[in-house]
């Protein structure tokens, strides 16, 4: 390490207190020396890691992404999704961090960060529904991939991949087109639009919610931003197509997801309900969570 870079070099990252960082979890279809098993959040806020500010976690709906893999005939162990989703983005963190400050990131920050978040509470219906579609449309892929037995080597494989990421592209370019997210504010649900056009130019819309931090529940007024999730979202999908169509990566095998116990290929066979579950997920502390790992 270069000791005078680490005396001028910044402690913290970039970050604005007043935005809430709204982070969801998704399977992609390629991995990387850091992402191994690619369960990768999104958008990936590491300066909300860092500086020990605040996440909120957009869970699924579990409800229905069970009756879905009962269904096809599979079961996701979304705690094990959770934890190598939440151990990528720590170690993506991590990665990030020493690159701008020339230091380690105190696993006491990391531990805080977790403890803060987990106790945060905010609740977007639309985003709800979103990573729902995501991971619902991934699963759907998957059991076609695995019924038909076809072969990371195939062409069929990659048309497959190619065609789920067509759908998730089609369907958030839709959501932006329509200009509307749903958000609960004072236990009411209301419309809000995500940006206003001029000249042909988008700008996004700030919209300001209340936020439940911390044990003792108090509300906070925060800036979220939903454009740039969708933003963000069409991006990662359009290079994955991108990717897949010109054969310039090769997609990972899907049995990665068997093999590490977060898609098993058999239903299950005890019901555990969406509220159930994550109230199970949080009881973990930090420490515990990477134990599983």
């Amino acid at each position: 390490m270069n000791r005078k870079s680490s005396i001028f070099s910044p402690i913290k990252l970039k970050s604005n207190k007043k935005e809430i960082a709204v982070i969801g979890l998704y399977f992609d279809v390629f991995d990387t020396n850091l992402f191994t098993i690619p369960i990768l959040p999104l958008p990936t806020r590491v300066d909300k890691v860092t500086n020990e500010e605040p996440t909120c976690f957009v869970h699924p709906n579990l409800d229905k992404l069970n009756e879905l893999s009962k269904a096809l005939g599979l079961t996701l162990n979304y705690e094990t999704y959770f934890l190598f989703g939440i151990k990528n983005l720590i170690n993506y963190a991590k990665k990030t961090y020493k690159s701008i400050t020339y230091r380690s990131l105190p696993k006491e920050v990391i531990f805080k960060w977790y403890d803060n978040s987990i106790s945060t509470i905010i609740e977007i219906p639309s985003l709800i529904k979103d990573y729902t579609f995501i991971i619902s449309e991934f699963l759907k892929t998957y059991s076609t991939i695995e019924k038909l037995k076809i072969s990371p080597e195939e062409d069929r494989y990659f048309e497959e991949l190619i065609r789920y990421c067509e759908r998730m592209v089609n369907y958030f370019k839709n959501v932006l087109e329509s200009n509307s997210i749903q958000i609960k504010i004072n236990q009411e649900i209301k419309e809000e639009k995500i940006y206003t056009e001029k000249k042909n130019k988008y700008y996004p819309i700030p919209i300001y919610i209340d936020v439940s931090y911390g044990k003792d529940s108090k509300l906070k007024k925060r800036v979220l931003i939903p454009y740039l999730i969708y933003d963000d979202l069409i991006d990662v999908f359009f290079y994955n197509h991108k990717m897949l169509v010109e054969r310039e990566k090769n997609p990972i095998n899907l049995k990665i997801y068997e093999n590490n116990g977060i898609i098993i290929n058999e239903p299950s066979t005890k019901y555990i309900t969406h509220k159930e579950r994550i109230e199970k997920l949080y009881k973990f502390t930090y420490t515990d969570l990477m134990k599983r790992l």
